[in-house]
């Protein structure tokens, strides 16, 4: 049981790493995201992707 805890609060902490990562992101200017290659906003659907 401790093992599927684990397991759960270690995706909920990437997925909260993922969208802290990516909210940085996008704050940064349009002409440095193009640089590094950060899609637009408008190609990326909004979806909360967990693996359970």
């Amino acid at each position: 049981m401790f093992k599927s805890l684990n397991r759960i609060r270690a995706a909920f902490a990437r997925a909260s790493k993922r969208r802290r990562t990516t909210r940085e992101l996008n704050r940064l200017p349009q002409e440095i995201q193009k640089d590094i290659g950060w899609p637009e906003r408008s190609n990326q659907p909004d979806e909360i992707r967990l693996p359970f």
